[in-house]
């Protein structure tokens, strides 16, 4: 089995306490490779990944990130290094040996809580990738160049098949792609996938990433607000909050503060903080959120949200995810085109 993660120096621990769940519920697999897609990570956490390996006999290699702007042979590219440092799983087939045609890729703020020996044995056929669905606006979907009526996908965790990726040329078509949109994508890497792979993605039980929304609301519930017509079966959504294989903590406004932050009530948060004392990182002190107050607005609604009425509440969230946020994302994006002429 090969599971692919990406990180920054800034999210080290926290990528150690996934690797630390992962290695824990799969005990069962004989052999696990993870590879690492690192961004400027010290030699101080890389000798600490080692001690993670050793102790489960596992094997994780660092791969440095690539230069982007160098691999796409221009300027014009995505505007942030922050937007950049997750976009590693592209490069995914370039940066592996050749002989690795299928991963597992997963986001760093994720934790496992079964085995994914069935989710590895998974047959991709024709497909380049496996992803899990997830609920988003038509006016996004249109944003980036998707039908409106397409199914999005949430790329905190995939089944890629590489040698499919490698017979298509995909990153050929990814940086094509970001240069036909200016360098400006929302969610950069979800955005490139879900764009260029649309119509071929093959659609993973939802349990294998369990996200914010899908514990936070119930299934009828955020059908209603994201007027979604078809989504995971009703027995399918209840299953996957009661046992899920993988929890990814997606933010939400229902949700305020993730794990490794003082104050989180994430309903998993007891269960990460015991794995993430499992870690080398186990005695460094939980983060505080020291944000400015106009990048909380998420969280100050989502106190407000629990007084107001349900029906003044749907509307709210319609509007702001419906049509305001991907209005900013527009006009972000062309203020980014505009400074690059």
């Amino acid at each position: 089995m090969v599971v692919v993660y990406n990180c920054d120096e800034n999210f080290a621990g926290i990528f150690a306490t996934s690797v630390v769940s992962l290695f824990e519920n799969n005990r069962d697999v004989d052999d696990i490779v993870v590879y690492l897609i690192e961004d400027g990570v010290s030699e101080n956490s890389k000798l600490k990944f080692q001690l993670i390996a050793e102790k489960y006999g596992r094997s994780i290699i660092t791969v440095p990130m690539p230069d982007i702007q160098q691999l796409a042979q221009t300027d014009i590219f995505i505007p942030s290094r922050l937007q950049m440092s997750t976009c590693g799983r592209l490069f995914a087939a370039e940066l592996l040996p050749n002989d690795v045609d299928k991963i597992i890729y997963v986001d760093c703020d994720t934790l496992f809580l079964n085995s994914i020996s069935d989710l590895w044995a998974i047959d991709m056929g024709d497909s380049p990738v496996g992803m899990v669905a997830i609920p988003i606006s038509k006016n996004h979907k249109r944003l980036i160049g998707m039908s409106p009526d397409s199914i999005y996908y949430n790329s905190g965790l995939m089944v890629a098949n590489l040698k499919k990726w490698r017979e298509i040329n995909a990153i050929t078509a990814f940086m094509d792609y970001m240069k036909d949109q200016g360098g400006y994508v929302p969610y950069p890497d979800e955005g490139v996938l879900n764009a260029v792979f649309e119509g071929k993605i093959r659609t993973l039980p939802l349990k294998y990433n369990v996200y914010g929304m899908i514990l936070y609301f119930e299934r009828e519930e955020l059908m209603r607000l994201k007027k979604m017509k078809r989504f995971y079966s009703k027995a399918e959504y209840g299953q996957a909050r009661q046992n899920p294989v993988l929890v990814h903590f997606c933010m939400t406004y229902r949700m305020l503060l993730r794990p490794w932050y003082v104050g989180s009530t994430h309903p998993y948060t007891p269960k990460w903080r015991e794995y993430h004392a499992m870690t080398p990182w186990k005695d460094e002190p939980l983060r505080k959120d020291t944000r400015p107050p106009y990048k909380k607005i998420s969280e100050v609604f989502g106190k407000i949200s629990k007084k107001l009425p349900s029906g003044l509440t749907d509307w709210m969230v319609e509007l702001f995810y419906a049509y305001l946020r991907p209005l900013n994302f527009y006009i972000q994006k062309q203020k980014h085109l505009r400074k690059e002429r």
